[in-house]
């Protein structure tokens, strides 16, 4: 019997992939679960294994084809010979010529004209109802940046979805000066007459960069010796995600600076015992989130995410941890961080940053994050000012932990002394959070840490 090949599902909130590389040919052997294709979503790229094995007898979905999950997208032949699979053909074609044809139904008469568009016109508004709804994130990001209403766009996709594709045509043929306005209001729908032409929307936004009419793109050309490296997808997600936060955003950082005495002795003390229980070494990334989670609480606009002209302020926090691949940035996320231990914490930020650096990340793990934590690592580190990783409001990065001389307060005198110290900074939204809430959330991360009261 032939297998099929699905579109699998790759996260709750993914309803599509995009068939990248077909890693074998039609009529190439393949084993069961062996690699058979490259599928990618907005989030995440997987392979796809063989269910079966057999001859890959068909390629339905061709590369660079993007479909619902739950598509047949090849079909694998099994063991069997050509000789029984047209035996079984000649059977099928001779059964269908005995078979008399099923009746044909009774037409049922003609509605009348009225009638029938009123019946055509109410599964349309449906249909549009359930497109929308089932919209990729891509796709909900570019509609609220440039503010398109959807319902004017013809989706092209499986089903009639509205595809990315569907949405940056759209926004080329749109003139490029051409202030988009928000929705109009009952009257201006009647065209009242009376009505007064609608002030330019000071919520427009920039066209995309094709649609550009009086700055001009200068033009790259390589010459002899130079290295032309093409952007990865991963790379090309990176670069639209930052320049899309960065338009979107308004983005603010403040910096403060950390004494990490009493954390470096408590890591000290207990990092044996880590390694121990948890099999990760003990860094000071857990500490760092704990405090973040501690001043989250207290300041749970910081945990929040902007959609449209409102705020969700969630109630869950799931940290996004900010990892450096081979292949890019990755942000994988510990989910319900608020209830872990610092234990619990340094094994999942570990276990997650394995998982990104080999390539094993589900789409679930790197979707959801609440606020993220952004740690370069040392070597010169000072700090520096993160992006804010949308649809979230705030980010915070750590710096390098180095030992310099401090003014210290011991029994009333004020002395110097080598400490540990290091620079936290903390990118926000300002269109969301002012800059007292955000400098006083801040600031009480460095107090947690340098109050160094944690246990295990």
């Amino acid at each position: 019997m032939p297998t099929k090949v699905i579109m699998p599902q790759m996260g709750e909130s993914v309803v599509e992939g995009k068939v990248s590389k077909w890693l074998v040919k039609e009529g190439d052997p393949v084993t069961p679960d062996q690699p058979i294709a490259e599928v990618s979503t907005d989030k995440v790229d997987v392979e796809i294994p063989s269910p079966g094995g057999g001859t890959l007898e068909k390629i339905l979905v061709p590369e660079g084809t993007t479909v619902p999950v739950g598509t047949e997208i090849a079909v694998i032949r099994d063991g069997k010979s050509e000789e029984t699979q047209s035996e079984t053909k000649t059977a099928v074609k001779k059964e269908e010529k005995l078979s008399p044809p099923p009746p044909q139904p009774a037409l049922a008469p003609a509605p009348a004209p009225e009638a029938k568009e009123k019946k055509e016109t109410l599964p349309e508004k449906r249909e549009e109802k359930i497109e929308i709804d089932r919209l990729s994130p891509v796709v909900k990001r570019l509609a609220d940046q440039y503010q398109i209403d959807l319902q004017k766009i013809s989706g092209t996709g499986i089903g009639g979805r509205i595809t990315k594709q569907d949405l940056l045509d759209y926004i080329k043929k749109e003139n490029p000066q051409k202030t988009v306005s928000a929705p109009a209001s009952p009257t201006e729908a009647e065209g009242d007459p009376k009505q007064k032409p609608a002030a330019p929307s000071s919520q427009a936004a920039f066209p995309p960069a094709e649609a550009l009419s009086e700055y001009k793109i200068p033009q790259v050309a390589p010459k002899e010796g130079d290295q032309v490296v093409p952007f990865s997808r991963l790379r090309q997600m990176i670069a639209e995600h930052m320049v899309y936060s960065k338009r979107t955003a308004a983005h603010v950082t403040t910096v403060s600076e950390v004494d990490m005495a009493k954390v470096v002795r408590f890591r000290e003390e207990q990092k044996a015992f880590v390694k121990d229980q948890t099999g990760s070494d003990l860094t000071f990334l857990p500490f760092v989130i704990a405090a973040t989670i501690q001043a989250v609480r207290e300041y749970p606009i910081l945990n929040a995410s902007v959609a449209g002209r409102s705020l969700i302020i969630r109630k869950e926090i799931h940290m996004g941890i900010a990892v450096e691949t081979e292949k890019g940035l990755m942000v994988p996320v510990i989910r319900n961080a608020g209830e872990k231990s610092i234990a619990g914490l340094s094994r999942s930020a570990a276990e997650l940053a394995r998982k990104a650096r080999e390539g094993t990340l589900t789409a679930d793990e790197i979707s959801g994050g609440t606020f993220t934590i952004s740690n370069p690592g040392k070597n010169g580190n000072l700090f520096g000012t993160p992006v804010i990783f949308q649809p979230q409001v705030g980010i915070l990065r750590m710096g390098e932990i180095i030992k310099r001389p401090v003014v210290i307060e011991a029994e009333g005198t004020d002395t110097i002394a080598i400490h540990p110290m290091m620079y936290l900074a903390l990118t926000y939204d300002h269109r969301v959070i002012d800059g007292a809430p955000g400098n006083l959330f801040l600031h009480r991360v460095k107090e947690i840490l340098e109050k160094g009261e944690f246990s295990l």
